[in-house]
């Protein structure tokens, strides 16, 4: 089970990672941040928040696992 919460630690890094990327005024203009920071919002944040959710049953589930 560590070796699961851990691939979707990852995934979720990756999400933030790319949300990063796609908010750098770096390497894109305002209009371009602004549109994927709409995007996000939109759908990004709720499936983040899912998954944020989903890797703290799986701690606790892990830390009830233990203390048996």
């Amino acid at each position: 089970m560590p070796e699961e919460i851990k691939a979707k630690v990852e995934a979720v890094l990756e999400k933030l990672d790319k949300l990063s990327d796609d908010i750098s005024d770096r390497i894109n203009d305002t209009h371009a941040i602004l549109e994927a920071m709409s995007r996000f919002a939109h759908t990004g944040l709720g499936d983040l928040i899912g998954d944020m959710e989903e890797i703290r049953d799986d701690l606790e589930d892990l830390e009830e696992a233990e203390n048996q």
